[in-house]
């Protein structure tokens, strides 16, 4: 069934309806996407994924094939139509967008710069580690197995290696515990680790060639007679398939890999998995995702949308809000000291702020899982005081907060905590843990001080979509200080809530501002005491 593409432009690909299958998109010979287009009885646009929208400024010769074959070529100017349309990183690698609608350096453009090389030494590596520290043998998996057992080596639209393993836990709390455990044994080997999901790590590392690599690691586990592998496959497998393993060459290494690689490839790919398809997407049922979701939930919902966001504003310019310039306001207006008092910036995004709380005195240290590290500043590191400091704080990991937030509470001296515009960037569920994070660091006593931005549902969305900004959920601060109270804080200020009460349901956007007292903790049990 041959493809009819009508037209190509900003939108995306216009399609005559009779077509089902792949397209392969190329931009000046490079091919930079490729999708799967299901048939339908009306004529149907394909639109960008955005991170491919946002480069498609300039001209272009877009051709588009099927199975190599050419069913399109048309010169398409894009955006302002200035130059030539790019797909490259920083460092001038060529990049494709992903199946996931990511940016990735892909192994076919990398070999001489070491990539590939560099990657699977620290596969070996970190396979070294789970072995000697955990007791537990991982094996090459998905599309790094796919590449071994179809050539033995990558797979040139492939970006990365997987790595799973074999669970014989019996609960999902018991698998957490156990991942938990790989992570703490990597990290003490000098091996950088982000937690993706209670099943889901990723070691990363500086690539030699720019930029940051990185290796997945999932963990596998049997429910009754059911193979379940990260949330894309639950299957009757047969252990026989996955034990004893197996050595499997790849790019010259004797990797270890399922006992029988046919069987673990046709439940993950079907029964084609011989045939190349850079579109093939994984697409395990709702009843899958939800039982993941349920089981290991996940603690990177847009990460990578807010560190691009952040790297982004970091790049464009390193001004501080009005927010801190009015904290440092507040502060002097109490006579605090600046000396000696430390500001806990949370979501601290591009870390301007902190310049703010480092000029006026105080010790700054900004909290978020987003940090724009080099790899999103253009291969730079961030030009922060050496006395700024930067930790990570995952709102959306209850376990991240309660260990971070104890060593907060730890550190010496009075203490304030800030937060400008995070409780409208986090699920609506993960919003008390900002305010458990504040009571627990403030628990000698301290102020918190918060400012947010309310839109209705509408107004999010607009905002998104105007501003680049990844997912927005709209906020009435009325809620917020019902948080605080429950957390233990009283309100003892507040601005713009009326506005924002009405922004958060129908109005145009509102900002608002609150200043929380948290007293000292024994303060608080006498008067706990006292009301009994």
């Amino acid at each position: 069934m041959r493809a009819n593409v009508q037209r190509v432009d900003d939108d995306g690909l216009h399609l005559e309806r009779g077509f089902d299958g792949a397209l392969d998109v190329h931009f000046d010979g490079w091919r930079g996407w490729s999708v799967a287009v299901e048939d339908g009885p009306e004529p149907v646009t394909v639109a960008w994924p955005k991170r491919l929208r946002s480069r498609l400024d300039g001209t272009s010769l877009v051709t588009i094939t099927v199975d190599e074959v050419e069913v399109f070529r048309e010169e398409v100017t894009f955006g302002a139509g200035e130059g030539r349309v790019e797909l490259v990183d920083r460092f001038g690698n060529p990049v494709i967008i992903d199946k996931w609608g990511l940016t990735q350096r892909i192994f076919e453009t990398r070999r001489e710069g070491g990539a590939v090389e560099a990657m699977t030494a620290m596969a070996e590596r970190v396979l070294g580690v789970m072995r000697d520290a955990c007791g537990i043998e991982g094996w090459i998996g998905f599309g790094t197995l796919l590449g071994a057992a179809r050539s033995g080596k990558v797979i040139g639209h492939d970006s990365d290696i997987d790595l799973c393993f074999l669970s014989e836990k019996q609960t999902p709390a018991e698998m957490a515990v156990e991942m938990w455990g790989i992570a703490r044994a990597l990290v003490d080997a000098g091996i950088t680790v982000k937690h993706k999901t209670a099943s889901f790590i990723t070691v990363v590392y500086d690539a030699p060639d720019g930029g940051e690599d990185g290796i997945d690691i999932y963990t596998c586990f049997y429910v009754g007679d059911l193979l379940h592998e990260t949330a894309t496959v639950r299957e009757r497998v047969p252990r026989s398939a996955i034990l004893p393993l197996r050595a499997l060459e790849f790019e010259g290494r004797d990797m270890p890999a399922p006992a029988d690689p046919d069987r673990m490839l046709a439940v993950s790919y079907g029964p084609g998995w011989q045939v190349p398809d850079p579109s093939f997407r994984h697409l395990p049922s709702r009843e899958v995702l939800d039982r993941f979701d349920g089981w290991f939930s996940s603690v990177m919902t847009h990460r990578r949308d807010w560190t691009a966001y952040n790297g982004e504003v970091g790049a464009a310019g390193m001004r501080p809000s009005p927010f801190a310039q009015w904290v440092v306001e507040q502060l002097e207006l109490r006579g605090d000291e600046p000396d000696g008092l430390r500001v806990l910036d949370v979501g601290s995004g591009s870390s301007a702020d902190l310049r703010a709380y480092h000029r006026a005195g105080c010790k700054a240290i900004g909290y978020d899982y987003a940090h724009p590290g080099k790899h999103a500043l253009g291969g730079k590191e961030i030009d922060l005081p050496e006395s700024v400091g930067r930790r990570v704080l995952n709102l959306l990991n209850e376990r991240d907060v309660l260990a971070v937030g104890a060593l907060a509470a730890r550190q010496k001296g009075p203490k304030v905590v800030t937060a400008r515009r995070v409780l409208e960037a986090v699920p609506p569920r993960s919003r008390d843990q900002l305010w458990r994070f504040a009571s627990m660091t403030l628990s000698e006593g301290g102020r918190a001080f918060v400012e947010g931005v309310s839109r209705s549902p509408a107004q999010c969305r607009a905002a998104q979509e105007r501003t680049g900004t990844p997912r927005l959920w709209p906020v009435d601060p009325h809620d917020v200080a019902a948080d605080v109270r429950a957390s233990g804080g009283r309100v003892v200020l507040r601005e713009g809530f009326a506005a924002a009460a009405r922004a958060s349901r129908t109005g145009s956007p509102a900002r608002w501002r609150m200043m929380v007292e948290y007293p000292a903790r024994d303060v608080a049990a006498q008067e706990d005491q006292t009301q009994r």
